[in-house]
């Protein structure tokens, strides 16, 4: 009996340690749980509190950065708006630059075709009057050039006519009017300084030599022989029929030369083969009659005379009339179409 009373007394003091343990256990285990949840909420709330401070920075600084933001909206507007007022001042503006672009487009074809006239003009001027080939030829291609320019179908018969003249003159001999004019010159130019056959002086004699100086008689009478030579002259003159010229004979006898000269140079000018070879054959003439034959500036004279009487200088006369009145004819129709 005593026995069996001990037994349950033993097992329910085990259980009750039992339970007080687990009792400890539990409460150890829910202080720990509160510890770290207390410690979590803490940390939480650190964490809470950072970004509540971070995101209070950020929102006034998207409040600085939306106030700069509508200061900026603002001020673009300001400009949008100044822009389409001068969009629209532009507009307007491109308007009548337009209209006085489509004027002047009527008026430069006008003005184009003007400037061709002129020149087409010029040129049948040019070989009416002086027969000029060559600035004739430099007349239509600037012509030519200005027509390429306003590119018109419209004008393509009047580039045709003019390029034509063009081939034609280019195929025309070149004389050289102006290096025959001003040969003709250099010679006009020398007639005062050309002697004359009648002044012609004999050479003079020798000095006396170094062994006659030693005799002072034969000197002097060697310089009174001298002075008597020059005192007295004879000449002998190979041709009968020349004269011997007075100082104003001299004179007519070069002012008629050059004035012949002129003549010649006239006769080139004008493309005259006629006048141009008797003026230069008489002058050719008349200069180895009176003129010192034997002096250089005479041989020179009668050489360069002789190149010119075998240079032509005539020419035919080229007529571009026709073209002319194509660019009159293209001028007037063009002012029709515009009234």
């Amino acid at each position: 009996m005593t026995t069996e009373t001990t037994q349950p007394t033993t097992t329910s003091i085990k259980l009750y340690k039992l339970f007080g343990w687990l009792s400890v256990i539990a409460f150890l285990g829910t202080l720990s749980l509160w510890l770290q949840y207390r410690h979590d909420n803490l940390q939480l709330r650190e964490d809470l509190a950072n970004r509540l401070n971070q995101a209070d920075r950020l929102v006034k600084q998207n409040q600085g950065e939306y106030s700069s933001v509508q200061e900026t909206l603002k001020e673009s507007n300001h400009r949008i708006s100044n822009l389409e007022s001068q969009l629209a001042d532009s507009q307007s503006q491109q308007i009548v630059l337009q209209s006085m672009y489509q004027e002047l487009a009527r008026n430069r074809d006008d003005w184009v075709l003007a400037e061709v006239e002129q020149l087409v003009d010029v040129a049948n001027q040019q070989l009416q009057l002086t027969g000029n080939v060559q600035s004739a030829l430099s007349a239509l291609q600037s012509a030519d050039m200005r027509l390429q320019k306003l590119n018109r179908p419209s004008l393509l018969f009047l580039h045709k006519a003019i390029t034509e003249d063009i081939d034609r003159l280019r195929a025309v001999p070149f004389v050289d009017i102006t290096g025959i004019s001003n040969r003709i010159d250099e010679i006009a130019q020398n007639i005062d300084i050309i002697p004359l056959a009648s002044d012609t002086r004999p050479p003079k004699k020798s000095a006396v030599s170094q062994s006659d100086k030693s005799n002072t008689l034969s000197k002097v009478g060697r310089e009174l022989l001298n002075e008597l030579s020059q005192s007295i002259q004879i000449k002998r003159i190979d041709t009968p029929e020349l004269p011997l010229l007075s100082p104003e004979q001299s004179f007519f006898l070069r002012e008629n030369l050059r004035l012949r000269l002129v003549s010649a140079r006239l006769g080139a000018l004008s493309h005259n083969n006629i006048t141009y070879e008797a003026d230069l054959n008489t002058a050719q003439e008349w200069i180895k009659r009176y003129f010192d034959l034997q002096s250089p500036a005479v041989k020179n004279d009668l050489h360069i005379i002789e190149q010119l009487r075998h240079a032509p200088v005539n020419m035919s006369v080229q007529d571009i009339s026709a073209t002319l009145n194509a660019v009159r004819r293209a001028r007037s129709q063009k002012e029709g179409n515009h009234r």
